[in-house]
Formats: C-alpha cells, structure tokens, sequence
C-alpha cells in the first residue's frame, strides 16, 4: 500500500493544504506546534483508525480530509467528511460508505488490506476488529507509541489485543489461522445454543417421567379457574409491557421528524446556495445594481463564499442521516421486541378463546396423552443430540485446521529472524537489551531516560522487517511521529532518524514527521516543510484548488 496524495480542507477557515507524498520517503519538517502531528494523525484517521489526542484548534476547524492510495497498483481514494468514511475507485465514484467504524468500515477494509484476523469480544461474539487493529504496527504516535508498545489508537478494546496483533501481524498466527479459528468459534456458539436446547429437553422429560399416572389429567375445577386466571395476569403484565413500548416507539418516531425536517431545511438550503453559486458563476465580472446603476465586481472569493457555505450544510445534511439511520435501527429494533410481545398475547387470547368454547383442559391432555408428549419430546431431544454430535465433527476440523495452519519450524524461524533484527537494531542504536528470555515478540523491555525511545525505534522496526517477510495481509505505510524523544543528544538523534531511513522494510513507504531533518539531506528523502505559523498548518492560497478538487469526492456522498 502507498499514499499518493493528500488534501486537508476547513471550510470553517476558508483554507486548505495539498500534500504530494515520495513513494519511497517523505520527511515533514516543522517546529513543535506548527501541524506536522495533525497532518501525520490524519492520514491513518482519514481509514477510521482514531489517534489518541486531535487539539481542539483542529476539531472546531472541521478539517475535511481526502487521501489518494494505491495497493499493488489499484489506485482508489478515501474522504472523511463529518465522520462519514467513504471510497471511490479509480474513476473519482464512490463504491463504498459507513459512519460506523466497527459494523460497516471494519469489515471493509479488512477485504481491502487481506486482513482476516478474527477476535472475541467481552460478550463472547465473534467480530472483525475495527481498522486500528489493521494498522496498529505501521503508526509510531508521538502521544503513547514512545511510551509503551501496541498504542497507536484509540479504541483498542478486544481482549488481550497486543497479544493478538503481535501473533497475526509477525505470521506466526497466519490469515488460515484466524479464518479457521472464526469458524470453529462460531460452530461452538451453536453447540452452546443446542445444548442449552438439550438440557431443557431433557428436564422437560425427567419431569414427565416423575408425574403419577393418576394425576396427569387435571379435572379439579379450582386448578382450571386458577390456571385461566394466571394466563389472563399474563397477558395484562404483557398488554402493559406494549404499551411501554410503544410509547417508546411514538417518542423514536417524533425524535426522527425533528431529524428529518433538519435534514429537510438543509437539503432546502442547499439547493438555493447550489442555485446562487451557479448564478454567480454564469455573471460577468462587474455586474450592473438594476436600482441604482452603480457597476459591482462578481469576486470569485465571494463566489467559493456561497460553495463554503454549501459544505458547511453538507456537514450539517450528512449528521442529521446518520441520526436518522441510528434512530431507524433503534425504531427496528424496538419494533421487533414489540412484535415478541404481539404473539405472546396473541397466544395467551388463543388458549383462553379455546376454553370460552367449552373444550376443556380434560379433553386436550385426553387428545395428545402424557406418552404422546413423552414421545415428541424423546424425538427433539435425538433430533438435538445428533445435531450436536454434527457440529462437534465439524468443530474439531476447524480445530485441526487451526493446528496445521501453525508450523513449528516456520514459527521458529519467525522468532528467530525477529531476534536477529531486534539484536541488530539494539546495536546500531545503541541500546542495551535484556537477556533474551525476558524478549517477546508481542513487547519491548524499555530502559530508562533517552535510551527507552531508542529502544522502541528497535523493537518496531525488528518487528516491521519480521512483518514485511512473514505477514500475510497488506503492508501499509510506516508512518513516525516526533523520534526525537527524551532528550536525544546531537549523536544519538541523526542515528535514530538515519535508522529509520536506511533500515526501512524493503519496499516500504515511509512518512516521518520531525523538527530538523538532522542526518538527512533531499537526495535520500523528500524533505517538506509544513505550517505557516504556530497553530496554522492549513493555508489561504490552496483553499480554492483544493475546495474545486474536492468538490466532486464530497456531492457524491448525500
């Protein structure tokens, strides 16, 4: 995977920036405070993997972003405009679009990169893990990644998730492991589902078995009135439990009219600010006041006025649907417990109407006998059994799957090769590390002051060299935040941004964000500098190309 280009545009500031990347080596260049973090930080975001900390200056400017990449030369190109992620191939249309970074984004890119990790969550669900855990190893973040390893984003909450990633990422777990392990996870979710349908089965019959002969029919009239009048409280405590909902029901429906009559004065808008910048476009330069004669210029500053505005309430168009769609899910989702409710009741009505027409509870148990229901219940309970004993033949191939997707001589090699760079990388950075007993693969053993960001510069790109050779997912850009951490001293810093340059993964894009590009000059990198003051990466001057560019990325996605 390769980065082409970049656009970062803020209607709110009426000011843009486009970045053209080396495919082998760019070098950001800036002092502390003049964007390079932002413009780094958005490059993985604009794929919805969430860096830990965005300034407020960045939000409030609503940034729009639009990257350009390729992988194994299928150019496409990725906009995140209020939050919403949508991809265009390489003719400019779009084929995909999600607001949700685990439902609809993580699946997605997961197809796009090869990246078939499978993981569970706390509540026992097989899921896909969202993008950061795709691109987890390629972002050393200058906000956690100097500190600890395996923190480049947000929202890393599966369980035992460093674990994991070390495990897949490396090929010591491969992509035929983890589909394998999907399977086999899900299969157990239906033996636990089958099983529980088992036990009831079976203590169903356990109980058919301990009732007397004598006491199977029930001809009491006192055990007649009583049964009828706990179904009738049943079906009052479910009439009620309606209710709820649909009280429910009517406040999700109002909530989504105030949405969609937002949505509705936007579009509105839109279509006179459309009209207006169409107009304005059409006029001369000077345009002649048909009240009072004078001659007025027709500015294209005012006219790409009228076209910030009509993104700002693209903005404001786009989150009023995403509510829209989060209410329609909510609506659906009450509607069907509701539903549950409409057959309990419509049950309940059933037996009671059936007994108001003089068929008494004598004449059904005398109908069906305590052995014709022993009977059905000993039938499901094989029917049960045999699909268990299925689904554990066919868990067991997963398993073994599993087993042999994990070749402990190929596991061997990855760990030793990974010690080899680990060993090598700790060398020329001067580092010392721990015995090799204390080394893992999924962690990095830190000493302290400046050695510790030394030796997570080793650690990563040990375990970047491990991944480029063995991984079976696509290889992304490596992108680096701010190396100089601790204090680096004026030997210790151009060996470590050197480090980075020259002992790079064979193909590899590498994008680096520093503030003195020491040790480097432009025939080993494309060194750029970035920011125009302290506070302001964005610029005055790009805003009307950038604005035209992304015109036609962002009417695509109402």
């Amino acid at each position: 995977m390769k980065f082409s280009n970049l656009y970062l545009m803020s209607s709110t500031e009426h000011r843009a920036l486009k970045i053209q990347f080396d495919q082998k080596i760019t070098v950001f260049k800036a002092n502390n405070g003049f964007g390079k973090s932002a413009l780094l930080k958005s490059l993985y975001n604009v794929f919805g993997a969430e860096p830990h900390r965005i300034d407020d200056s960045w939000k409030n400017a609503n940034v729009v972003t639009l990257l350009d990449f390729e992988i194994d030369g299928v150019q496409r190109s990725v906009l995140n405009f209020a939050n919403t992620f949508t991809f265009f191939n390489a003719n400019g249309l779009r084929e995909f679009q999600s607001s949700s970074r685990t439902r609809g984004l993580g699946p997605f890119i997961a197809d796009l990169l090869q990246f078939r990790l499978s993981m569970t969550d706390q509540k026992q669900n097989v899921v896909v893990p969202p993008p950061a855990y795709a691109f987890a190893p390629f972002y050393i973040d200058q906000d956690k990644s100097w500190s600890s390893a395996w923190d480049s984003f947000k929202g890393m909450y599966l369980p035992n998730s460093k674990k994991v990633l070390a495990e897949y990422h490396s090929g010591l777990k491969p992509n035929a492991f983890y589909v394998a392990q999907a399977l086999r996870d899900q299969i157990s979710l239906k033996i636990k589902e089958e099983t529980e349908r088992k036990n009831g089965l079976a203590d169903a019959i356990a109980h058919l078995d301990t009732v007397e002969e004598e006491t199977g029919i029930y001809f009491d009239l006192a055990y007649y009135k009583s049964e009828t009048d706990r179904l009738l409280g049943e079906s009052r405590e479910l009439y009620e439990n309606q209710s709820a909902f649909r009280s429910k029901l009517s406040e999700l429906g109002e909530a989504r009219s105030l949405w969609s009559a937002q949505a509705g004065v936007a579009r509105a808008a839109l279509k006179e600010t459309d009209l207006a910048f169409k107009r304005s476009i059409g006029e001369e330069q000077t345009i002649e006041c048909p009240t009072c004669g004078e001659e007025y210029e027709n500015d294209i500053l005012t006219r790409f006025g009228i076209e910030a505005d009509s993104q700002s309430l693209l903005a404001i168009l786009r989150n009023a649907e995403i509510e829209i769609e989060s209410l329609d899910r909510e609506i659906e989702s009450t509607q069907a417990t509701s539903n549950l409710f409409n057959a309990s009741i419509a049950k309940i009505n059933a037996i009671l109407s059936t007994r108001r027409n003089n068929i008494t509870l004598e004449q059904v148990i005398a109908a069906e006998g305590r052995n014709a229901a022993t009977s059905s219940l000993r039938g499901q309970l094989g029917i049960v059994t045999n699909k268990i004993s299925e689904l554990e033949g066919k868990r067991a191939e997963q398993a073994e799957s599993m087993r042999e997707s994990q070749d402990r001589k190929q596991q061997k090699i990855i760990k030793d090769y990974f010690e080899s760079q680990i060993v090598r990388n700790a060398s020329q950075l001067d580092v010392r590390i721990a015995p090799r007993e204390r080394r893992k693969i999924n962690s990095a053993v830190l000493s302290r002051g400046s050695e510790g960001p030394r030796g997570l510069a080793a650690y990563y790109y040990a375990f970047l060299n491990t991944e480029r050779r063995f991984g079976s997912s696509v290889f992304c850009p490596i992108v680096i935040d701010a190396p100089n951490q601790q204090g680096q001293d004026k030997d210790h810093l151009p060996a470590i941004i050197r480090f980075f340059v020259e002992q790079k993964p064979p193909g590899a894009q590498l994008i680096m964000g520093v503030e003195e590009a020491v040790g480097l000059d432009n025939t080993e990198a494309t060194i750029i500098e970035v920011g125009e003051r302290k506070h302001q990466l964005l610029n005055d001057e790009s805003y009307t190309e950038v604005s035209s560019h992304m015109k036609h990325y962002i009417d695509q996605i109402v």
